[in-house]
Formats: C-alpha cells, sequence, structure tokens
C-alpha cells in the first residue's frame, strides 16, 4: 500500500453528500495545496467567478483517482456530487517536485474536447473522457454509471442545452451512445 496516500484521520473527516448537493471548499492559507480523496461516488469540481456568479466546471473526481490542487486566486471552489458521495478533504503545504495539479489536468484535456469542429464530436470526445477517466469497461463497453443534466455537458462544451438535447438524441438514434434513464448510466459500445 502507498503510505503517501494515506490519510492520518485527525485532518480529514469524511463529508457525505447526496447526488447533486453542493458545498464550498474552505480557501487554504498561503502555500497550502488541497486535497481530495474520494471514498465512494463521483464528484464535481466547480468554480464560482465571483463577479458574476458563473458556475464553471473544472474537474471530476472519482475513487481510483485522488485530486490534488491549488486553490484558484480568483474563484470560490465547490464540490457537487454526481453520485451519493463520500470524501475527505485535506490541506497540505508539502508539494513534490513535478507533482501534478488535478484542475490543471482536467481544464486542458476539457479544452481539448471544446477544440472539436462538431457538436456531435465535442460531446462523444467528452463522453469518452468522463467514461475513461471516471468509468469502468464492461463487455459491452465503457460504462459511465451516472450522466449530467444537458445544462451542465452545454456549460462543459459551450453550447446551449436545447443543442445538446438534440444532439444527444441523434447520437442515441444511431446507436453511437446508451443511456438508460432509470439507472442513470451512460454506455459507449465497443465498436
Amino acid at each position: 500500500m502507498n503510505k503517501e496516500n494515506l490519510l492520518d484521520t485527525r485532518e480529514a473527516k469524511p463529508i457525505s453528500l447526496n447526488a447533486s448537493e453542493k458545498i464550498r471548499i474552505e480557501r487554504p492559507k498561503a502555500g497550502e495545496k488541497i486535497e481530495i480523496f474520494v471514498k465512494i461516488g463521483a464528484i464535481r469540481i466547480g468554480a464560482e467567478e465571483k463577479e458574476t456568479g458563473t458556475d464553471l466546471t473544472l474537474a471530476f473526481a472519482c475513487k481510483s483517482d485522488d485530486c490534488k490542487f491549488n486553490y484558484p486566486r480568483d474563484l470560490e471552489i465547490n464540490v457537487e456530487a454526481l453520485t451519493d458521495t463520500t470524501y475527505l478533504v485535506r490541506k497540505t503545504n508539502t508539494s513534490k517536485p513535478n507533482e501534478s495539479d488535478t484542475i490543471v489536468d482536467w481544464v486542458i484535456q476539457l479544452h481539448m474536447v471544446r477544440q472539436e469542429r462538431s457538436l456531435e464530436d465535442r460531446l462523444m470526445k467528452l463522453f469518452y473522457l468522463l467514461t475513461t477517466r471516471l468509468g469502468k469497461r464492461t463487455a459491452k463497453g465503457l460504462l459511465l454509471d451516472h450522466t449530467l443534466s444537458h445544462a451542465r455537458i452545454a456549460e462543459i462544451i459551450g453550447s446551449t442545452r436545447s443543442t445538446v438535447s438534440r444532439t444527444i438524441s441523434k447520437l442515441r438514434k444511431t446507436e453511437q451512445i446508451y443511456i438508460d434513464d432509470l439507472k442513470n448510466q451512460l454506455l459507449l459500445p465497443v465498436h
């Protein structure tokens, strides 16, 4: 077991959120980093721009993907539970050389999604990114155990909710994706 990833339980208490609940992360002291360790579920890390109140998606995290980042200066960071979730937050001032910043990594990947010319391509690239980072491989394809609202997807890919809804319907009809509305799951089939 990697001892560097073990948490001292005196430092961090588990936080449990129901799906769709949101909580703000307290700003750390200067020089401290935030570390989030998801124990159960999946989270979206968002930011609220102070002047406009705009809610932006910065990153996602799940059990297999610890999240370590520097708290951005002009943003308020929040955690939104995509599923029923339990996680720990720790503030640390230890930094390893060449340690990556989860938010920077995700922002770059989400920016690459937005570079696709067609909305269909942006959606498929986003779904592939989410299923490979947060989902699991099954015999039928890549499975994401939770879906995002069409409004949230539109925010991420730079579109409107109605256009995203129409495009998702088209992708479902052409069997490029399968969505189980009852289980709130998305499947990218193996081709």
